[in-house]
């Protein structure tokens, strides 16, 4: 049915809205389970003055997407509905049955089953096509067609599709960020994030694919593609640096966008937000540290996860000192997100910067290792996330993992002779040496 959709969106070009809806409401006759047409429908519905119709098609697009598992799809098709009718109950109760579908088996909440949709007004028997119709008779028919339920699909009520974030809020307080997320079409090649850009949203594709990509030695190197119900950019928003990499759509994508403005809005009016978006950062932070820092890559990748259970997690502001040099050190320092700077006082005055650690990086292991004090002062120099990991633990996982040892016995030795380099003293030569004779 791609081809009707794509003849419908020619028509979108041209501004021929009661075309397009033609074509959208005759893709779901033959097709009922094309929630994108029946998405562009509501959109063509809207554009021709008939709101309560689009708001329908909009609900029946929902719930069929929630009978399917698509939560994030059914998401985006309540968001889309929500400006046209604010107050809508049928809506609400939806976006309360995609809540509650997501979050029945997160801890300490009841394993309901969510209430059953009302009963549709429409059976969608319509027999002829809908693209010889226009005007009234096109409106009626294609209501018909496009507010009737989606039959296939049954979701597992025992089944719980990964929704991260959104599962974890109460259900009023999801409901309000729904209302707040900003939802984007985007085409093939359109840009998500850039690197070094803004920071300051999250990014969920509902639906589609996106290439993540970052400039290295000045050229564009791919780094990995996304699916649906992949998010993306909270480390940028928990810590106020830009991008580290560009994300652009792999064709046609949709992306729902949460503002830092608006999650700050919410959790004025939600005081659970907070400690829910702190954990889903840190859940995801350490998940991403888990798979690509070189201090787990000795350990066998099935017994990583269970290892940051060990690590205490903090939160650093700019300038908040984590190892004072000539003092004890007590703990190794695993950078989650931000970056720290590594100092040593010059013995002729000021400091020297040794260098700057960055995600997957690690601090203090000079220290653990050889029972020294700090060598080196080492501090934030942006809002940083960091994972702590006491002396007993530290002990406790370089006897359980030998290669770790090796991994950091290396690591600490060049990072002495680093430090050696850089504090030797300049040679200065006589004037006279440097007369080149001929």
């Amino acid at each position: 049915m791609s081809g009707l959709r794509e003849l419908g969106l020619d028509f979108i070009a041209e501004g021929n809205w009661e075309k397009a809806l033609a074509c959208f409401a005759e893709a779901v006759r033959r097709q009922p389970n094309d929630h994108r047409a029946r998405m562009l429908a509501a959109r063509c519905f809207a554009k021709l003055y008939e709101t309560e119709r689009a708001v329908t098609v909009l609900h029946a697009c929902a719930e069929g997407l929630l009978r399917r598992d698509y939560l994030l799809s059914a998401i985006a098709a309540c968001r889309q509905a929500l400006p046209l009718a604010p107050r809508e109950k049928r809506i609400r109760e939806t976006l309360a049955r995609i809540h509650a579908r997501a979050s029945r088996m997160v801890g300490g909440k009841a394993s309901v089953p969510p209430p059953l949709p009302p009963e549709s007004l429409y059976d969608g028997q319509v027999t002829g096509d809908l693209m010889t119709l226009s005007g009234s008779d096109l409106s009626d028919t294609a209501i018909a067609v496009l507010a009737s339920p989606d039959p296939g699909g049954q979701a597992d009520p025992d089944a719980r599709p990964p929704l991260p974030l959104f599962a974890e809020l109460e259900v009023d307080a999801f409901v309000d960020l729904v209302e707040l997320v900003d939802y984007r079409e985007l085409e093939d090649g359109a840009p998500i994030c850039t690197e070094g850009e803004g920071g300051d949203r999250i990014y969920v594709l509902v639906a589609g694919k996106a290439e993540v990509s970052r400039r290295v030695e000045g050229q564009e190197k791919r780094l990995a593609f996304l699916g649906g119900g992949s998010i993306f950019g909270e480390l940028s928003l928990l810590t106020g640096a830009p991008p580290t990499s560009t994300v652009r759509a792999v064709g046609d994508a949709d992306v729902l966008e949460i503002e830092r403005k608006d999650l700050n809005e919410l959790a004025r009016k939600y005081p659970s937000v907070p400690q829910v978006l702190s954990t889903f950062a840190q859940t995801r932070m350490a998940r991403n540290i888990v798979a690509t820092s070189p201090l787990f890559t000795p350990i066998p990748e099935a017994e990583r996860s269970s290892l940051l259970s060990r690590f205490v997690f903090k939160g650093l502001q700019p300038g908040d000192v984590v190892i004072k040099e000539g003092e004890p050190v007590s703990t190794l320092v695993l950078i989650l997100a931000g970056e720290l700077v590594v100092q040593k006082e010059d013995p002729a005055g000021g400091v020297i910067s040794l260098s700057v650690l960055r995600e997957g990086e690690v601090a203090g292991e000079i220290a653990m290792l050889k029972g020294l004090r700090a060598t080196a002062t080492v501090a934030a120099t942006r809002k940083t996330a960091i994972a702590t990991l006491d002396r007993g633990a530290f002990e406790g996982l370089l006897k359980t993992y030998p290669a770790l040892r090796e991994y950091l016995e290396g690591l600490s030795d060049r990072r002495l002779k680093q430090i050696g380099e850089a504090m030797r003293p300049i040679e200065v030569l006589d004037a006279d040496e440097l007369v080149v004779e001929g």
